[in-house]
């Protein structure tokens, strides 16, 4: 005759079954999110590669000023460009939007239908934006996850000591300007989505392991508030975020 369990030996089993579990989920959890973090190291170096493309033609970094713009005559302090989808046209006033609105400068080297799943943090939905959402339930600015360091936005010399303000200073920076490519940095990923908790935002970054390029294109994790504090920018004062305000600018490094 077969014996089958007690009560007692079944309760035990469930609570080794449950002990089991509770070790094993966080390390199941933990490797997912270096499984997605490693897709969005992949994906910055993706982006960078794209940043040296456009800089193989235009012979200097992304800019707003070698895009096209509309049949018509634009303020020099107007910037107006072709967003997704195609025929929509955003205006901004504001250089340094282009830190996430890059996409309208490269989308002609990678569109955004082949490219848009690189271009958006690991646990964010894939799918391309309507204009109707980019509009009412997102911002422009919020479309893509990647952002692009102001310090490629404007001369080095906007970063100096007792630099002045100058718009002068705004223009397309070539890339033999940048004087430690191995340590300034291009680009990171500013949403980190693939974690199951958003870490703490501190001076406006994630206080947490972030995806990075460097401007020789390669790739680190690395702590944004580790990098060099913050040099004043006299054309935008009320930003001295890191990566964005490295010193010296293009010539300075961040880490």
């Amino acid at each position: 005759m077969k014996r089958g369990f007690t009560l007692i030996e079944l309760l035990v089993a469930i609570a080794i079954i449950a002990l089991l579990i509770s070790i094993l989920l966080p390390t199941l959890a933990g490797a997912r999110t270096s499984t997605r973090q490693t897709q969005s190291l992949a994906n910055v170096r993706s982006i960078g590669q794209t940043f040296m493309m456009y800089a193989d033609t235009h012979r200097t970094y992304p800019f707003p000023g070698q895009v096209e713009n509309v049949d018509a005559p634009i303020p020099d302090d107007i910037y107006s460009f072709q967003w997704f989808p195609q025929g929509a046209i955003v205006a901004t006033t504001d250089i340094w939007q282009f830190s996430t609105l890059w996409p309208a400068l490269v989308s002609n080297i990678t569109p955004w239908e082949e490219a848009y799943a690189t271009w958006i943090s690991p646990g964010r939905d894939k799918s391309l934006p309507t204009l109707e959402s980019i509009f009412e339930d997102v911002e422009p600015h919020e479309v893509v996850s990647y952002e692009y360091s102001n310090s490629f936005l404007a001369s080095h010399r906007n970063w100096a000591d007792n630099a002045q303000e100058n718009r002068e200073l705004i223009g397309p920076v070539r890339p033999d300007a940048v004087a430690y490519t191995s340590q300034k940095v291009m680009l990171w990923d500013r949403h980190l989505t693939y974690h199951s908790q958003q870490p703490e935002i501190e001076e406006g970054h994630y206080n947490e392991n972030t995806p990075m390029v460097f401007a020789d294109l390669h790739g680190e994790v690395k702590n944004p508030l580790e990098a060099r504090e913050g040099a004043p920018n006299p054309l935008n004062q009320t930003d001295i975020r890191r990566l964005h305000n490295t010193p010296d600018g293009v010539r300075g490094r961040d880490y």
